[in-house]
C-alpha cells in the first residue's frame, strides 16, 4: 500500500503540537500548586508559674488587722510584710535560688549612681515540680538601713531599691522573675512582678508530598515541574524547527516563471554536446519561443534549474 508521505507528516507534526500544548498546560497547572502541604502542631513541652503572696503587719491597727494582705499597703504604718513565694512547674526537676537585694543610690540629674549593695540569700536548693520559700521583708529595718548609709556616706538624698529575684534552672532551661518593692508618690507600697507564667511550646511541621492527575496517574508535583517542560520542549522542537526552515520561503515573492509554469515539466534533460546558460528568466521565454521546446525543471544541489532542449543544445537558467 502506497503511503502518503506529506499527510503522514502532516499528521505527525500536529500531533506534535497537540503533545506540546498539552504538557504546556500540566506546566502551568503543576506551577500553580504548592509541591507540598505543611501542616504544623503545636505541643506544650511544660508550664511554669511564680507567685508572691503576702500580708501585712501594721504598728496601728484601727483600720487594717495584722495579717491582712493588700495590694497597696500604706507606708507610714506598715512595719512588715511576709509571705511565700511559690515555684510550680508542669513537670520536670532542677535548681533554683531566690535573693532579697537592697541597692542602694543617688541620682544626678537622669544618671543613677550607686552607692552600695546588700543581699541576702532566701532560699536555694533542688527541686522536683515545685518549691516554696518564706519571705520576710521588714520595713522597720529597711528603713534603719537607709538611714545608715546616709549618715554614713553623708549623701541625705540617698535612695533604696528593694527587689527579689528568682533563678530556676530545669532540664537545660532556665527561668527568671523580679519582684520589685514599689514606693509611690500616694504614700503606698506595693509589688510589681509578683506573678509570672510560662509556657514552653514546641512547633512541628509535618510536610505532605502534593500531586495531579495526568492520563490516569497520579504525578508529584515537583516531578511534574521538571518532567513536563521537559517534554513540552522536546515535543515543540519538530514544529519549530519546520517552521524555521520555512522562514526564508517568502510566498509574496513575485514568480519570474510564472507565465511558462503551464509548460514547465519535471524531468531530466537529454544529454547534449553542448550547452548554454542562460542570464534571465526573460532569456528563457525568448528561447522557449524561438524553439517552442518544454521546459524542464530539476534540482541540482539547492539550485532550481530550468533547461530547454535544442537538438543537441542545451539552453540552462539557474533560478537563486
Amino acid at each position: 500500500m502506497k503511503v502518503d508521505k506529506k499527510r503522514a507528516f502532516g499528521a505527525l507534526l500536529m500531533a506534535s503540537i497537540g503533545l506540546a500544548l498539552l504538557f504546556t498546560a500540566y506546566t502551568v497547572r503543576a506551577y500553580t500548586l504548592s509541591p507540598e502541604t505543611l501542616v504544623s502542631e503545636y505541643h506544650t513541652v511544660y508550664t511554669e508559674k511564680g507567685l508572691f503572696v503576702h500580708r501585712g503587719y501594721f504598728s496601728n491597727e484601727s483600720v487594717y488587722r495584722n495579717g491582712t494582705g493588700l495590694d497597696y499597703y500604706p507606708e507610714k504604718i506598715t512595719s512588715i510584710i511576709m509571705g511565700n513565694y511559690t515555684y510550680t512547674r508542669s513537670a520536670g526537676s532542677g535548681n533554683y535560688i531566690v535573693v532579697l537585694h537592697e541597692d542602694y543610690y543617688v541620682t544626678s540629674g537622669r544618671v543613677k549612681i550607686s552607692i552600695t549593695n546588700r543581699t541576702r540569700v532566701l532560699g536555694s536548693g533542688s527541686f522536683e515540680k515545685s518549691f516554696s520559700v518564706p519571705v520576710t521583708l521588714n520595713l522597720t529595718a529597711l528603713g534603719e538601713n537607709l538611714e545608715e548609709i546616709k549618715e554614713g556616706t553623708g549623701l541625705y538624698r540617698a535612695q533604696v531599691e528593694t527587689y527579689i529575684t528568682v533563678d530556676v534552672t530545669a532540664d537545660g532551661y532556665s527561668f527568671t522573675q523580679r519582684i520589685d518593692l514599689v514606693k509611690d508618690a500616694a504614700g503606698t507600697l506595693h509589688f510589681s512582678g509578683s506573678e509570672k507564667d510560662y509556657k514552653k511550646v514546641v512547633r512541628t511541621v509535618d510536610a505532605t508530598p502534593n500531586s495531579l492527575a495526568f492520563l490516569g496517574s497520579d504525578v508529584g508535583v515537583s516531578t511534574a515541574r521538571t518532567v513536563f517542560p521537559a517534554m513540552a520542549l522536546l515535543f515543540a522542537i519538530p514544529p519549530a524547527g519546520f517552521a524555521y526552515s520555512k522562514r526564508g520561503k517568502d510566498p509574496k515573492k513575485k514568480d519570474e516563471l510564472k507565465g511558462l509554469r503551464k509548460y514547465i515539466v519535471e524531468g531530466t534533460p537529454s544529454p547534449a554536446s553542448r550547452r548554454v546558460e542562460l542570464s534571465s528568466a526573460e532569456d528563457v521565454e525568448r528561447v522557449f519561443d524561438l524553439v517552442d521546446r518544454p521546459i524542464v525543471h530539476y534540482r541540482d544541489g539547492e539550485t532550481d534549474v530550468y533547461a530547454i532542449t535544442d537538438g543537441e543544445t542545451v539552453y540552462e537558467y539557474r533560478a537563486n
